[in-house]
């Protein structure tokens, strides 16, 4: 008889005949090997402080029983958040296929050559056009069908047909993470821990799954000393490997919690304004307040968690996207890396 992974792991490959059984175990290898060498660099090199992690493995072992979808939604401040976060989960789950997280990658970063598109793809990353393509697009349609496969016939037709953006389509609900502040935020002090707004395509994921996943929210702090934006020299090796600390009392110290699970009543109101809008008023500016408000509740989910780790208070600011348009009101506020604070002198078009 197989070990129970390996019949795992066989089961999950047989339902991937678009990209075959070679793609997906490669697909499988990559991600476990890659949450090992996350491990090994989380706890090798740094003073990890990490709270919630088994009752998040909880969460996903319960989705996985009732037929539900896991989303996990988290502040975004290195290169490396995903996948070096997920080493924190006990090593049996990398080797578990349906324990496996899909992600959101930048098309413009994750997805410029044929080597990294099916790279990313093969790491359960879907290619995500940011900056004015809007949230209309086949990477947030994929997120909906992962999280909730029955909401096939009650989203909106794309013409979208990249294959980096629609994983197979007979998969149990699944588990996505994104960071809906869609690209790295890091802040110079004192506003280094203070998130930017949240963006819509966490809305429609929330809004339009036909059945509402399980909403954890995470917030962690100290891997943008890691991966610094604003380094010139040596940029894409990390500081912590450069100038090791053998004593762990010396190392970086990185902070990790995840949240409770939302309660399924915490959007149950805009879910059903929602599904009072006709489809011919999803663009209107209804539909737009109504985006614009459970990015903010997610949001406010991801403060709470930040508040109860003992940080000082965010800038209230922060949070509103149009202040992030009006170049006057940023004096104080400077952001590091290569779009800077060229990137808030508008708010894009949101996506």
């Amino acid at each position: 008889m197989a070990h129970p992974t390996i019949a795992n792991a066989l089961s999950f490959l047989n339902q991937y005949p678009r990209t075959g059984s070679l793609w997906r175990l490669g697909g499988m290898t990559i991600m476990s090997l890659t949450g090992l060498l996350s491990r090994t660099f989380l706890y090798g090199f740094h003073n990890v402080n990490a709270y919630g992690v088994d009752q998040f493995v909880q969460v996903l072992e319960t989705a996985k029983k009732e037929g539900r979808g896991v989303l996990t939604v988290s502040n975004h401040i290195s290169v490396v958040d995903d996948p070096v976060m997920w080493g924190l989960l006990p090593i049996r789950k990398m080797f578990n296929p349906t324990h496996l997280r899909w992600g959101l990658g930048a098309e413009n970063i994750c997805f410029t050559t044929k080597f990294t598109s099916n790279f990313f793809s093969m790491g359960q990353v879907l290619a995500t056009s940011r900056f004015g393509t809007g949230v209309y697009q086949g990477s947030i349609d994929s997120a909906i069908l992962l999280l909730s496969p029955s909401s096939r016939d009650s989203l909106p037709k794309t013409s979208d047909i990249d294959a980096h953006r629609f994983p197979p389509s007979n998969l149990p609900p699944q588990w996505i993470h994104i960071f809906p502040e869609s690209l790295v935020h890091q802040a110079y002090p004192p506003h280094q821990t203070s998130m930017k707004y949240f963006h819509w395509g966490v809305s429609r994921i929330i809004l339009e799954a036909e059945k509402l996943p399980v909403i954890v929210p995470i917030f962690h702090q100290g891997l943008d000393d890691v991966f610094p934006e604003d380094r010139e020299k040596l940029k894409y090796i990390p500081r912590t490997v450069v100038f090791p600390k053998w004593k762990k009392e010396n190392r970086l110290k990185l902070n990790f919690r995840f949240g409770a699970p939302l309660s399924e009543s915490f959007f149950a109101t805009e879910r059903e304004q929602w599904k009072d809008l006709a489809d011919t008023q999803h663009d209107s500016e209804e539909s737009g307040n109504l985006r614009s408000k459970v990015a903010a509740l997610v949001r406010e989910a991801v403060a709470d968690v930040r508040k109860s780790m003992g940080l000082s208070d965010e800038d209230p600011r922060f949070k509103d996207p149009y202040f992030w348009s009006n170049v006057s009101e940023l004096s104080g506020v400077k952001i590091a890396g290569k779009y800077g604070n060229s990137s808030v002198k508008v708010v894009e078009k949101e996506g």
